[in-house]
């Protein structure tokens, strides 16, 4: 009775507990909250329903290409010139197709700051192009988006302000920001409401680990205080967003001392920036102008990664970047000859058309030849970023910068030479074309600096690979049997003709066998230099730019030669369009560079007395002691 009671009691107390619950007064005021919910939802469900699923599947991790041919070591796969699928083909000429068509209604001179013409770059989804179709962006692969900047790329002046905004901003932040900055900027750079600039090249320090930018914590340690001028920044004017590298620490001893640099993220409306616009020779579509930073603080928060690793997201940014310079270079080297080629058409000496004449016609091959190898290189170094996973392929994207920037200038040199006075016009469109051509290889990044810095690498990657056998070649008495053995191995390379055991030419059409055995040939000469070079100068090898700038020349070629190849044989086989004369091209420019690589070569082998190099050490001491030009005049006498 008593248990029954109790529960009779439990359950009055919750009948009562009920009514007092349904008896809430409860607004009635519409519920806007889950309206509004249900509505993004429902956007977001749409937009996914929109996405056209991108299923790639990368293969793994190669090792590097060209760094291996330091070492003689030839991955024959890379002969197998890299291809888009049909339906992927099929898709990229769909949405390129628009793209194509307004951009041939805008003129070479565009301006980047011009409303204009960011309205048609919004409209057509032209700002973070790799990125997540999430984000309305295309989620393009390397090789569809290098063949979007080849459309881009017609209105050459404005290519940079492009280029350095998607690769340097837009990368950057997906690489390494974090989840509140890219919900902060990345929205507004992908739908091209902001445009970034990345700030690292200062006037006085071409190297970036003796930048004089700095940024110090304050005293309660809440904010970053930045000071230092970056020089040559792209979009400066225009951009809502500054990428600053800066030395945040410095360590070691006088002798050994590194900086240690930090990204931040510092907005344009943070306090102590002051901008001055820059006139260049080129580019006149594109803002470039120095960015002064005094005392300007930027929160904590605004560090872009982790603190002291800027030269880590840089490295991870340039391979990508530099490649960019693929695109723009042949385009432009493709105007030219198109321009060309209608002026010789129309021009005649006398009854004759100069279109007809022999210097023309080897001016016209030799840019048409320039025009192929630039787009054969940059498709190479594509198709190995999207066909592997996390292909280490920086120095490969360099070569493409160096060699598409010095081919577009020397093209515009050799069109200059037949147009002759005209083109030295201001407003010409040679001269201009020319401008253009000159920032790829001088803006921010100078090609002949980099040419060293590539055979350091080359060089850095081999020394760990044959470090035994260079340790005996620089201690011969002690390795006596080793360095007989070598001798006796290395016979043939010692008279300049090496054994070709890598059979290149299996890999190729059978009509190319010629040119493959010229590209084997120089494999296996760069691998003897590199040896020679190692064994003769051990570390101090670093001082040695002229052997280091024949070294990193001689292996741009054989990249390019093994680009050329691998082209023409896929297109020969596939029955393309002119591929008899792409055979030719190939076959042209292995002849061409074999030769040009077997002097260098010989130079590096022979050593510093079979060439000028100590003759002009000896003139340069001269002439720095001096302060000036140190000869007397050729009239001048002494009695």
């Amino acid at each position: 009775m008593y248990r029954f009671f109790n529960i009779n009691k439990s359950l009055v107390n919750l009948e009562k507990l009920n009514l007092k619950f349904f008896c809430r007064n409860y607004s009635s005021t519409p519920a806007v909250k889950v309206k509004e919910d249900v509505t993004e939802m429902g956007k977001y469900f749409e937009k996914i329903s929109l996405i056209t699923p991108r299923m790639r599947k990368k293969q793994p991790q190669k090792p590097p290409f060209a760094k291996n041919l330091f070492v003689g070591v030839y991955d024959t796969d890379v002969l197998t010139y890299p291809q888009l699928n049909g339906e992927d083909t099929q898709t990229l000429e769909k949405q390129i197709s628009p793209v194509q068509v307004r951009f041939d209604n805008l003129s070479a001179k565009e301006s980047f700051l011009s409303r204009d013409f960011m309205e048609v770059l919004k409209n057509l989804q032209l700002f973070g192009m790799q990125s997540s179709q999430l984000h309305n962006c295309r989620e393009l692969n390397v090789t569809e988006h290098c063949r979007f900047n080849e459309i881009l790329s017609t209105v050459s002046s404005t290519v940079p302000g492009l280029i350095y905004n998607e690769f340097l901003g837009i990368h950057a932040l997906e690489k390494a920001g974090s989840d509140e900055q890219k919900s902060k900027y990345l929205s507004q750079l992908h739908n091209g409401n902001m445009l970034s600039a990345f700030c690292m090249t200062e006037s006085e320090n071409q190297d970036v680990s003796s930048l004089s930018t700095t940024a110090k914590l304050n005293r309660d340690k809440t904010e970053w205080i930045l000071n230092g001028t970056k020089t040559g920044v792209i979009n400066g004017s225009i951009a809502g967003l500054f990428i600053v590298v800066a030395k945040t620490a410095t360590i070691g001893n006088k002798e050994t001392r590194e900086a240690k640099l930090t990204t931040f993220l510092v907005e344009k409306d943070f306090e102590g920036i002051t901008i001055n616009s820059n006139k260049m020779l080129g580019i006149e579509g594109t803002d470039v102008c120095d960015v002064t930073f005094r005392n300007t603080p930027v929160p904590k928060d605004n560090i872009l990664g982790e603190v002291h690793s800027a030269e880590i997201l840089i490295s991870s940014l340039l391979t990508q970047f530099r490649l960019s310079c693929g695109p723009a270079c042949s385009i432009l080297v493709k105007k030219l000859l198109n321009d060309l080629t209608k002026h010789c058409t129309h021009s005649n000496i006398g009854q004759l058309s100069i279109s007809e004449t022999d210097y023309v016609r080897s001016i016209v091959a030799e840019i048409t030849l320039s025009a192929y190898a630039i787009e054969s290189i940059t498709y190479l170094t594509s198709g190995l970023l999207d066909e592997y996973e996390n292909q280490d392929c920086l120095m490969e994207s360099s070569i493409v910068k160096i060699f598409g920037a010095e081919q577009a200038c020397s093209s515009a040199s050799k069109v200059m030479d037949i147009l002759g006075t005209p083109s030295y016009k201001k407003n010409h469109w040679c001269n201009e074309l020319l401008m253009d051509a000159l920032s790829y290889k001088y803006l921010n990044e100078v090609g002949e600096n980099l040419k060293i810095w590539i055979a350091l690498l080359g060089l850095n990657h081999a020394g760990i690979k044959i470090q035994e056998d260079v340790r005996k070649l620089r201690n011969p008495l002690f390795y006596a049997k080793d360095i007989f053995k070598r001798m006796w191995t290395h016979r043939k390379q010692q008279m300049d003709a090496p054994d070709l055991k890598l059979r290149l030419c299996d890999y190729v059409h059978p009509s190319l066998r010629e040119s493959a055995n010229r590209l084997e040939y120089c494999v296996l000469r760069l691998q003897f230099a590199t040896e020679t070079l190692l064994a003769r100068h051990g570390q101090e090898v670093a001082n040695q730019h002229m052997d280091l700038k024949r070294l990193a020349e001689c292996l741009i070629d054989i990249y390019v030669m093994t680009a050329c190849l691998g082209r023409a044989s896929r297109s020969y086989c596939i029955g393309l369009r002119n591929a008899h004369f792409e055979m030719m091209l190939a076959g042209s420019y292995c002849a061409k560079a074999m030769q040009e690589v077997k002097v260098k070569l010989a130079q590096i082998c022979d050593g510093p007395f079979a060439t000028n190099d100590e003759n002009y050490r000896t003139i340069a001491k001269s002439v720095f002691k001096d302060g000036k030009y140190p000869f007397e005049h050729p009239l001048a006498r002494n009695f």
